[in-house]
């Protein structure tokens, strides 16, 4: 069966307190998962601070009261699977990246979180940071046989790839079979980068928002919806296709000047402003992968299809995003049209004829991009 997954959304709001700080009190587990399902058309979720109290207590409330069903160590939200997780903050080099990782029961994570309460400040918030080395993140996390992603990998903020220059620079006896890419690069901007030729590349949305479920998402072909064989195929490649923003629109696509405000591309590796000549620069995801060991063996990738980040897109507002999400009943199932080229003819009566030009121009790419850089997004407007 082919299933459509977001492994990487954020909780604001749990058992009355804040989980992420800024963050919205619509952010609840029970809003995530109606979101997700009905909303978006999810079939897969991973939630990523399952190691707060305040949100285990209240999955383990939902389940007591029906609202969610845990059957063979599965949780599910009617039809949808909830894969518990984490977003961790580790450290190498002196410099601070993040990793998801995933449990295939809760019973696990429970027993992870007892054992190894002692590594970890901020528990009860978003993105607790593991105190430990390397050496000792490594050997737990093969104790409990945890699924490790590198999160938003390319990202200067927190990424991977801004503290190392390799995977197996940084863990030795550990397996990485996939790489989280982040909203500001795809599958083909990195398909001759070296660490990525054996590995599973994934498009998570990161959400910190409802809105945002989804934005980026993974097709994925599995025997069962059940936690450990969505990743299972995971690491074993059965992955189909990768959802996501088109990279050009992400917040730190370009490199960026903190002095003067200005976006650019690095010149020979030198983290020099070429306008104000400042050496505030904050590298962009286009520059660093620049900057990584290739191979001359392209790696062949599933297909990576953009999604349509309705805020992006000029003359596409609320009141247009909901009536189109009314025709098409999900957002995912809008995502899956708009790449296999239906006609939308009959969207003209629905969205009204200036939305539907605009939409048909979109599809044929008459269209121009200003870049995401700085943390800020970019904008795709018309013409």
């Amino acid at each position: 069966m082919r299933v459509y997954a977001d492994l990487h959304v954020h909780i604001g709001f749990s058992n009355q307190r804040y989980i992420k700080i800024p963050s919205s009190k619509d952010l609840t587990i029970e809003n995530i998962l109606r979101v997700s399902k009905n909303e978006k058309g999810l079939h897969v979720v991973g939630i990523v601070d399952f190691l707060c109290d305040d949100v285990l207590f209240e999955i383990e409330s939902l389940i007591d009261c029906g609202k969610i069903l845990f059957k063979d160590n599965n949780l599910y939200f009617e039809d949808l699977l909830i894969i518990p997780a984490a977003e961790i903050e580790l450290r190498y080099n002196q410099k601070d990246f993040h990793c998801l990782i995933y449990f295939e029961s809760i019973d696990k994570l429970k027993e992870f979180k007892i054992q190894n309460k002692k590594y970890f400040n901020q528990l009860n918030f978003s993105c607790p940071v593991f105190k430990g080395n390397i050496e000792d993140f490594e050997k737990i996390a093969k104790d409990f046989d945890l699924f490790v992603v590198p999160a938003h990998s390319f990202t200067p903020y927190k990424g991977f790839y801004s503290a190392a220059s390799g995977i197996d620079e940084v863990f030795k006896t550990l397996e990485i079979y996939t790489i989280e890419l982040g909203l500001s690069a795809d599958s083909y901007m990195v398909q001759d980068v070296f660490d990525v030729q054996t590995r599973t590349l994934l498009s998570n949305s990161d959400a910190h928002s409802l809105r945002n479920i989804a934005r980026e998402f993974n097709e994925i072909e599995i025997p069962h919806l059940t936690t450990d064989k969505v990743l299972e195929s995971i690491k074993e490649n059965g992955l189909v296709a990768n959802y996501g923003v088109n990279p050009k629109l992400g917040k730190y696509h370009k490199s960026y000047c903190k002095s003067c405000n200005h976006s650019f591309n690095l010149e020979q590796e030198r983290f020099v402003c070429p306008l104000c000549g400042k050496t505030t620069v904050v590298p962009g995801v286009e520059d660093r992968i620049h900057m990584l060991k290739k191979t001359d063996i392209r790696s062949k990738k599933p297909p990576y299809f953009y999604t349509f980040p309705f805020e992006l897109v000029e003359g596409f507002g609320k009141r247009t995003r909901e009536k189109i999400i009314e025709s098409f009943k999900t957002e995912v199932n809008f995502v899956k049209a708009l790449n296999k080229g239906q006609d939308y003819e009959n969207l003209k009566s629905l969205v009204g004829e200036g939305i539907w030009r605009k939409l048909d121009k979109y599809l044929r790419g008459q269209y121009s991009i200003e870049f995401g850089a700085g943390g800020y997004f970019g904008k795709i407007r018309f013409e």
